[in-house]
């Protein structure tokens, strides 16, 4: 199903319209949330997070309706961030008694340096998200999931020209930001 044909039919019958969307992509999305949450989450906590993926998707399909026809690409840029999100609120209110983790844990230099990746990829998420539509998406699109200009041009309503422009001017606000805070990459 394109975006067009859910379109249709969500103007039509809006319960079977969310029914074949949820149908369609339930696998793909709780893939993404499964993988970002496997190590904090319990069965609901993914369950409840691949819940609010479609809620949030259904509402944007709803009100908006300049968006491309890849609708794959969208969902799974909404899943992703979804589940980050879930991971970071998991993972500050969770503790894990010490006892049962030390063993596993090669040693201190490994668990210091892991920390300040964790620390370091929540901050540039955290950064990618403030560079606003359609910055962020663009930014998503190109480095997490690696896909070229005209491809991202189906997902956001831009040309594979402007996509380019906005992913360098996007690059360079980012780098600003990173410096800001006295960040290196």
């Amino acid at each position: 199903m394109d975006y067009r044909e859910y379109r249709l039919l969500l103007q039509a019958d809006r319960d079977r319209a969310e029914r074949l969307l949820y149908g369609e992509y339930v696998n793909y999305v709780y893939a993404i949330v499964y993988s970002r949450l496997r190590s904090c989450a319990t069965r609901e906590d993914i369950g409840e997070c691949v819940i609010d993926v479609f809620m949030d998707v259904f509402a944007f399909y709803e009100k908006d309706s300049a968006v491309s026809d890849d609708m794959k690409g969208f969902i799974g840029t909404v899943a992703y961030r979804k589940s980050a999100a879930y991971f970071n609120r998991l993972c500050r209110s969770s503790t894990v008694p010490l006892d049962d983790v030390a063993e596993a844990l090669p040693s201190e230099d490994d668990i210091q340096q892991d920390a300040e990746l964790s620390e370091l990829r929540g901050i540039l998420l955290d950064l990618v998200d403030s560079l606003g539509e359609p910055d962020s998406t663009i930014i998503m699109q190109k480095y997490f999931y690696g896909r070229s200009s005209r491809e991202i041009a189906r997902i956001v309503p831009l040309s594979p020209v402007m996509i380019r422009v906005r992913c360098s001017r996007a690059l360079k606000k980012l780098r600003r930001l990173l410096a800001d805070r006295d960040i290196s990459l």
